[in-house]
């Protein structure tokens, strides 16, 4: 037992003193290794993702909305904060202005693409990949660390500045878009109350027209009845109102029947022809039609409809009438999170530390092999 305790001490003895001789290589070579690292980490691309939130507008903001939202009813666009986010969210998804702020702050390099075709088809990848790796809100029990309040651009860069600009582009071109687009959809809307309005009054004078004409084929036929009962009144020299009322008993009731329109010359030709003349010296035909009244009170109140005038006066007065004041959604580009992508130095030096003593070790073993065959 005591000689190979003796042996094995011998060897380590050896090992240590094999290590010292040969110390210069091994410094040598780790060195060696040290310095490949720290220029890995020089070279390599520095890259960051990063998380820009897109935030709505507040409630003091959309408190603004609220007076031309009560009068607009469901009849015509509302604007609150939820459509307006969603509007801003499905722009940007759109990518038309994405693509068109890859190019403006070169967040893509035209140097790097041989031909436009190429470089115009990373344009268009790049854009996909910065809607795709949009997230929205989340609300995640299980990982609360992942869990946010609002949407997120995410995306991977390689200058900080560019993203800040290009972001800060973004949320002005699509705000006012936005704004453009609320602008002609109010247009539109307006237009359609004015015309369902038009048609509205064009079908109330109509039927005022055929009110007046009905009354007319009414009257006419109403005085040539008349004449006619007049001239048999007069035929059988009936002057005053001769007409009968014949009454019926029935069980609990007394029935009068009179024979109004089929002896209505009964009634005597000094009435029947006063009629004929009061009918025929009316100058305001319209207070003897009944239905008239309703009709021109339908007009009058279309005519004197004043909503129009005052959604279009309230909606002016909304952020949305002002290209300074208007915002669908904010998207917070100073307050840009940069995450960098590049491994941490001293990581890649305890791992080129690591690697240059074991390359050390297996030199210096297979040294001694090819030494102790000679």
């Amino acid at each position: 037992m005591k000689k190979k305790t003796y042996n094995d001490e011998i060897d380590i003895s050896d090992i240590i003193l094999n290590l010292w001789d040969n110390k210069i290589k091994i410094i040598i070579i780790t060195t060696s290794f040290l310095i490949l690292g720290f220029l890995y980490f020089y070279f390599s691309n520095n890259n960051f993702l990063a998380r820009t939130i897109i935030k709505p507008i507040s409630t003091f903001e959309a408190i603004k909305y609220k007076t031309y939202n009560s009068l607009a009813g469901e009849s015509i666009v509302n604007i609150d904060q939820k459509n307006l986010l969603n509007l801003f969210i499905n722009k940007i998804q759109a990518e038309e202005i994405i693509r068109n702020g890859i190019i403006k702050f070169e967040l893509v390099n035209k140097d790097d693409f041989k031909t436009e075709i190429d470089y115009q088809e990373n344009i268009e990848q790049t854009a996909i990949l910065i809607t795709d790796q949009m997230r929205p809100p989340s609300n995640d029990e299980k990982n609360k660390n992942n869990n946010s309040l609002y949407w997120k651009l995410n995306f991977k860069i390689s200058d900080k500045e560019s993203w800040k600009n290009f972001t800060e582009y973004l949320e002005n071109q699509v705000n006012e878009e936005i704004r453009q687009s609320l602008i002609n959809q109010f247009n539109t809307e307006i237009e359609i109350l004015k015309i369902g309005s038009k048609f509205k009054l064009e079908d109330i004078e109509q039927n005022i027209v055929n009110e007046l004409d009905d009354y007319k084929i009414t009257i006419s036929n109403r005085i040539a009845f008349l004449k006619e009962q007049a001239e048999i009144a007069r035929t059988l020299n009936i002057k005053k109102n001769t007409l009968e009322a014949e009454n019926f008993q029935t069980d609990n009731t007394i029935v009068t029947n009179i024979k109004s329109e089929n002896s209505y010359y009964l009634k005597g030709y000094e009435m029947i022809e006063k009629e004929i003349s009061l009918i025929s010296s009316r100058e305001n035909e319209k207070a003897f039609i009944s239905n008239l009244i309703e009709l021109e009170k339908s007009k009058r109140a279309i005519l004197q409809n004043k909503k129009i005038e005052r959604l279009k006066f309230l909606f002016s007065e909304t952020p949305v009438g002002n290209k300074d004041n208007f915002v669908a959604a904010k998207i917070e580009f100073l307050g840009t999170e940069f995450k960098s992508t590049r491994p941490q130095l001293i990581k890649i030096l305890s791992i080129s530390l690591m690697m240059g003593l074991i390359v050390s070790l297996i030199f210096l073993f297979l040294s001694n092999i090819i030494h102790s065959r000679k």
